[in-house]
């Protein structure tokens, strides 16, 4: 057995190795082996590197989507509590603007400060829509307003005012003493309405 190893690699030896075809057929096989599968080694090695590429650039997606991920979950997290306010400044909203009077509730609105002036045992000297001034989303109407009365009456009025079913401010008044201790309080009431409201005509001096 010895011997024949040593024949063999004598033989190996003593093959010129610049003439493969030469050389026994056993060993040209067994050489095409080694250099097939040397080739597909480095093949399957450069294919787990660029597998290995892949899921390192995976992986570090993964972590990035789950940054990004987690920063916008935490700004959607306060989003139903913000649709809440919403619906409730919504219906707010609504409940200001039945308040607005329309080309119809003005006249109402007069009748009413009227009627409330009335109640007060004031009289009115001045009951009057200003100009019209128009805005994108609304119309707003100043009332010019001059009432006769006692200091009580006229601040009960100025009350009963805040409690009309429209939605009503007084922006400035002055109050002047008159004979027989009654006052004169002259004032500007301004109300909203729709873009398309329509003024209404002053009530006439006097009005009782």
């Amino acid at each position: 057995m010895l011997n024949s190893v040593k024949d063999l690699w004598r033989s190996i030896q003593d093959m010129d190795r610049n003439a493969p075809m030469a050389w026994p057929i056993w060993l040209r096989q067994w050489v095409y082996a080694l250099v097939c599968a040397a080739f597909f080694g480095l093949l399957w090695g450069l294919w787990l590197s660029s597998v290995h590429q892949a899921l390192t650039h995976a992986e570090v997606t993964q972590e990035r989507l789950k940054t990004e991920f987690s920063a916008k979950l935490r700004r959607v997290a306060p989003l139903s509590d913000l649709q809440e306010q919403r619906s409730m400044l919504e219906q707010r909203l609504l409940e200001l603007e039945k308040q607005l009077p329309d080309e119809h509730g003005m006249a109402i609105l007069l009748a009413d400060m009227s009627r409330a002036g009335r109640a007060r045992h004031l009289r009115f000297e001045l009951l009057r829509p200003a100009a019209l001034k128009r805005h994108q989303t609304y119309a707003q109407q100043d009332i010019n307003l001059r009432v006769v009365g006692r200091y009580h009456d006229l601040a009960g009025f100025t009350a009963d005012m805040a409690g009309l079913a429209w939605l009503v401010s007084i922006q400035s008044f002055t109050m002047l003493p008159a004979h027989d201790g009654v006052l004169v309080m002259d004032a500007v009431v301004r109300t909203l309405g729709p873009p398309g409201a329509v003024p209404t005509q002053a009530l006439e001096k006097g009005a009782t």
